[in-house]
């Protein structure tokens, strides 16, 4: 999805809002304030709060997948690209740390038919990628064989989800680092032959 630079403005400053006070705390009037305009001119880029906090999703969603390609597509092995991906997911959510409230909110969203559909399909779309770089790791050996990818990549999803809820629960005070190193020594173990 393409935006403008304002647009652009305000799913940041939606995402600072949401990474200090949660996804109840962005509301029209919070994001006009630190926006430093009235609401209506809020209104002339976005709809609703709604379409702000779906942008939020598409627009991390977007930046997340032109990082992950060079991953994706490179001459890594299969464990080593897992590897990466984790590497570069907890960086991401180091510096961004407001996503991580954005991703974990999705109860949320359960009662908002489209910004559900839209955190389904990014889970869906990161399990097809997860899958994919499984499969790419069981054919060149360096990922045990005699589990089916989809399992697999149930585990990682979600003891990366486990470790950053903790980790955001705690409110961001573990260093996301260890947390990473140590979740990866233990998925190599499980996923190596």
């Amino acid at each position: 999805m393409n935006y403008t630079p304002r647009q652009l403005d305000i799913i940041r400053s939606a995402s600072n809002l949401i990474g200090a006070y949660g996804v109840h705390g962005l509301t029209i009037k919070n994001l006009a304030e630190a926006m430093k305009f009235s609401e209506p001119a809020l209104y002339r880029h976005f709809k609703s709060k709604d379409e702000i906090l779906r942008s939020v999703i598409l627009y991390y969603k977007g930046v997340m997948q032109v990082q992950l390609a060079p991953i994706v597509s490179g001459s890594a092995k299969g464990i080593d690209k897992l590897g990466q991906l984790i590497r570069f997911q907890f960086g991401h959510f180091k510096k961004n740390p407001a996503i991580v409230m954005v991703i974990f909110s999705e109860t949320s969203f359960q009662n908002n038919k489209v910004l559900s559909k839209t955190v389904l399909e990014i889970m869906k779309q990161k399990k097809i990628l997860i899958e994919s770089i499984i499969e790419f790791g069981q054919k060149d050996g360096s990922i045990v064989s005699s589990v089916d990818p989809d399992q697999l990549a149930i585990v990682v999803m979600g003891s990366m989800r486990l470790n950053l809820l903790h980790w955001r629960l705690t409110d961001f005070a573990q260093d996301l680092d260890e947390i990473r190193a140590d979740l990866w020594k233990t998925l190599k173990v499980l996923l190596t032959k």
